[in-house]
């Protein structure tokens, strides 16, 4: 096999990850649908629809990792004001896509790739002038 198409293959398989890789973060494994906040698998979304207009559970908003009541959205943001606590630090659970670090990891194969390449034209150059 010839360093050029050894070149292209490489070429060919980094563009193929670069675009497999946010397709398979895009993807939705579990095959639901999110409607008013709640995932439904497709099979009951006629159900769901039909029940949209039933209250499920009691509304909720959440402040600081809390679930509150919207009517006591207030005096829990007043106590939470009065009570001086650390900052809390919320760690990832890697269950996210991170979009910086496909771009560094694309940039890091892109660098290379560019590189073998120069390489390679730089000795076929070499090679072919001696």
């Amino acid at each position: 096999m010839t360093l050029h198409r050894r070149l292209r293959i490489v070429t060919a398989t980094a563009v193929a990850a670069a675009v497999a890789v946010p397709v398979a973060a895009a993807a939705n494994p579990g095959g639901t649908a999110q409607i008013g906040g709640v995932l439904v698998i497709p099979a009951q979304l006629s159900s769901w629809q039909a029940h949209a207009a039933e209250t499920h559970s009691p509304r909720l908003v959440q402040i600081g990792g809390v679930l509150v009541a919207p009517e006591n959205a207030s005096s829990w943001q007043a106590r939470a004001a009065q009570t001086q606590s650390a900052p809390k630090v919320s760690a990832s659970d890697g269950s996210g896509f991170n979009w910086g670090a496909a771009g560094i990891g694309i940039a890091a194969a892109l660098g290379v790739a560019l590189f073998v390449g120069a390489s390679a034209y730089v000795r076929r150059v070499r090679l072919t002038s001696a």
